[in-house]
């Protein structure tokens, strides 16, 4: 497998009353394609921080993270939006979907970041809207959808483009079990189908029962890297 993550000695400060805090420390961490993993953790313990820095949403204080063979911290912040729009795919908590435009119109946004042409976009949204069992939703709004079919969009949304890499930040937290879990089939299911690499930051424990490998970080420390039982 190809390792499409590699972190070494990497450290994160934030300033905070003229001192500085370090929310990450000496973090050092291979993640290969196809992997379905979580970094997990209580609240505070440097989680999101991690998944940004990896989606190149921040960059590191010191140390090195690599992610596709490009140095996070030397990427411009053009280059940074650019190497995102093309490889990587983010799934939030809060669905962060555009409430004025349809779900055919929230899935096709990356797309348009990315000029593909009207006909190719609308395969690639029918298919993805496939994925996540959404076809009959095509025209709906979401304030017409219920929390789960909101999350269901915005895996679609992340997944339109075919990214290398999707980031979940906490995604069940707003979901009751039943919604849950079939979020995170269609999760498993898009990653044995395309190969697609998922990285979770959660506390989870639904969440957790999914994973292949699970990353324990604690006060911005990794304390434990292991494979889970239905590792493949």
């Amino acid at each position: 497998m190809q390792n499409l993550i590699k972190i070494e000695n990497m450290n994160k400060e934030f300033p905070i009353g003229g001192k500085k805090f370090k929310a990450l420390k000496e973090i050092n961490l291979r993640i290969e394609t196809g992997e379905f993993v979580g970094i997990v953790g209580p609240s505070g313990s440097g989680k999101t921080t991690l998944l940004n820095i990896i989606g190149s949403l921040d960059v590191n204080s010191s140390g090195s993270v690599s992610v596709l063979n490009n140095e996070i911290k030397t990427l411009s912040s053009f280059k940074a939006a650019k190497f995102r729009s093309h490889n990587i795919g983010f799934i939030f908590q809060t669905y962060n979907l555009l409430p004025v435009y349809t779900v055919y119109e929230n899935v096709e946004f990356p797309l348009l970041l990315l000029k593909i042409k009207a006909k190719l976009r609308k395969k690639m949204i029918i298919e993805a809207l496939e994925w996540v069992d959404l076809s009959d939703k095509i025209d709906s709004r979401p304030s017409q959808l219920s929390g789960g079919e909101c999350q269901r969009v915005a895996i679609a949304r992340a997944m339109v483009k075919k990214p290398l890499i999707v980031l979940a930040d906490e995604p069940t937290a707003n979901l009751d079990v039943e919604n849950s879990h079939n979020i995170l089939d269609a999760m498993k299911r898009i990653n044995s189908e395309l190969r697609t690499t998922f990285i979770f930051a959660t506390h989870d424990q639904k969440v957790i029962n999914y994973l292949n490998r699970k990353i324990v970080l604690v006060d911005g420390r990794i304390t434990e890297d292991v494979l889970m039982k239905n590792y493949k």
